[in-house]
């Protein structure tokens, strides 16, 4: 048009070349020239929502069908430059917003607080963080950290290493328990994905996935990123803390019984759902896991999960927070009283509502006491009975007697199936009686011990010495022939 009204030929429009071009106007024949001021640019960012579409000339049913948009995001220093002319075109223009939602950034600077600077180099190389941490991680930082909140960071390695140590080092143990015992047994999924959970810490662990998934919905609706990755670590904490660490007898047993399988299918019904809601904020590691559990393609082209209402509850999941800080306050009363956890214990007595008996026992189980009462009584919160009995002395050598043999079995690196032929000997008549009654029948059920012998045998390669309670004793295992 501007070749044919000058005939000239224009082959640049930067301002000093297309400022030189003139014509005569068709109806004044005077001489047109172009307008010398330059328009402030950011008016052509603002009209990115037309002239991406080419709108109003062409795209008409697609751009109205697609504006406002649902949200944006930039740094905060777009607050008077992008997101501002964004609004005053469209008010304007169309007489309404240009966006619905915004996100908004603050600046990443350096761990100093310094801005990141290439000449002072004083921020890590993003490929080596990437070598070092994995994208997951970094992602994940600041995805949960203040940065989106609009304020202003230092990024720090030290708490991508807490990261990387902390969540994502609990989640990937808990994928690869998962699979472990499940190749050992060979179990393998329904094709139905409907859960029927029947054991307690089943029932609270798919209430819990369920509680998140709802939350984070909630939260991601509301474009709130730093509320929604917050939820995750506490939610892997207590998936691997407390479920599995709970559950892992279960996937011991020798037996296929229905509590094992029921145990299987929980932590996989766990594992998938959580895989689908980590993966807008770790997309990586969901995928792994996704893709082996699944067997599908890939976990960013399912569907984002919705909630079983049906599956939460909400009581179980207030009471099993009220027994898990009774066992933090009997664990604190044991360091009062510089009491190791392995040493069994009388009671302990609880103040207000009583809990439901299997609750009871977790916390028996976590304190390591013979018995749990509910106790008005207690009003401190819980009174731990700290006397120990010639019995309880035996329990707490029981207990240690597995942690050793269980050390050997690590040592010999046997697989977590294998059975085994455990041997001992000592000279403390006290120690000898640990290996009688029900002391013995424990200790063969938590180490697989198959058969077991008061005998020092020098052929066992895998042995060691053990001091318990000042009695000296030895012990040997080896894989059952």
């Amino acid at each position: 048009e501007l070749e044919k009204a000058s005939d000239q030929k224009v082959t640049d429009l930067h301002k000093h070349i297309i400022d030189k071009v003139t014509f005569k106007c068709c109806k004044c024949k005077g001489e047109m020239k172009r307008v010398p001021d330059v328009l402030d640019t950011w008016f052509d960012s603002g009209s990115m929502p037309y002239a991406q579409m080419h709108y109003p000339f062409e795209n008409k049913n697609k751009f109205e069908t697609n504006f406002p948009a649902e949200f944006i995001a930039e740094g905060s220093d777009q607050t008077r430059a992008w997101f501002y002319y964004l609004h005053i075109l469209a008010t304007a223009v169309m007489q309404k917003p240009a966006y619905k939602n915004v996100i908004v950034n603050g600046i990443v600077l350096a761990e100093d607080g310094k801005k990141m600077s290439k000449r002072l180099k004083n921020y890590p190389d993003p490929m080596e963080v990437f070598d070092k941490y994995g994208a997951d991680v970094l992602r994940f930082y600041l995805l949960s950290s203040p940065v989106m909140a609009a304020e202003n960071l230092s990024l720090s390695e030290k708490e991508l290493v807490e990261i990387q140590r902390g969540m994502f080092r609990m989640l990937w143990n808990s994928y690869y328990f998962f699979i472990l015992y499940a190749n050992v047994d060979g179990w393998q999924p329904k094709k139905s994905n409907e859960i029927k959970p029947k054991n307690l810490l089943d029932r609270w662990i798919i209430s819990r996935v369920e509680k998140l998934n709802l939350d984070l919905d909630k939260s991601m609706t509301n474009y709130d990123l730093v509320t929604s990755a917050r939820l995750l670590p506490e939610f892997v904490d207590d998936l691997s803390n407390w479920y599995i660490r709970r559950s892992r007898k279960r996937f011991w047993k020798s037996e296929n019984d229905e509590d094992k399988k029921d145990a299987y299918a929980t932590l996989h019904y766990v594992l998938m759902k959580l895989s689908k809601l980590l993966a807008p904020f770790t997309p990586f590691i969901a995928e792994e896991i996704y893709k082996n559990l699944a067997n599908e393609e890939s976990v960013h082209l399912a569907n984002f999960p919705e909630a079983q209402g049906n599956l939460i509850d909400s009581n179980l999941i207030a009471e099993m927070s009220r027994a898990r800080k009774i066992v933090e306050q009997g664990l604190a009363k044991r360091a009062e009283a510089k009491i190791r956890v392995r040493q069994p214990l009388g009671s302990l007595s609880y103040h207000g509502k009583k809990l439901d008996k299997e609750l009871e026992s977790i916390i028996a189980d976590e304190v390591n006491v013979k018995k749990v009462v509910n106790d008005e009584k207690a009003k401190e919160g819980i009174v731990l009975d700290t006397k120990i009995t010639a019995d309880l002395i035996a329990g707490g050598q029981e207990r240690e007697m597995i942690r050793a043999i269980q050390s050997l079995r690590k040592k010999a690196d046997f697989e977590v199936d294998d059975r085994i032929e455990t041997y001992y000997s000592t000279d403390s008549k006290q120690l000898q009686g640990v290996f009688t009654g029900e002391h013995l029948k424990n200790i063969l059920r938590d180490t697989l011990t198959a058969e077991i012998e008061d005998k020092k045998d020098d052929s066992i390669e895998t042995s060691g010495s053990f001091n318990i309670d000042g009695e000296n004793i030895w012990l040997g295992v080896r894989r059952k022939k």
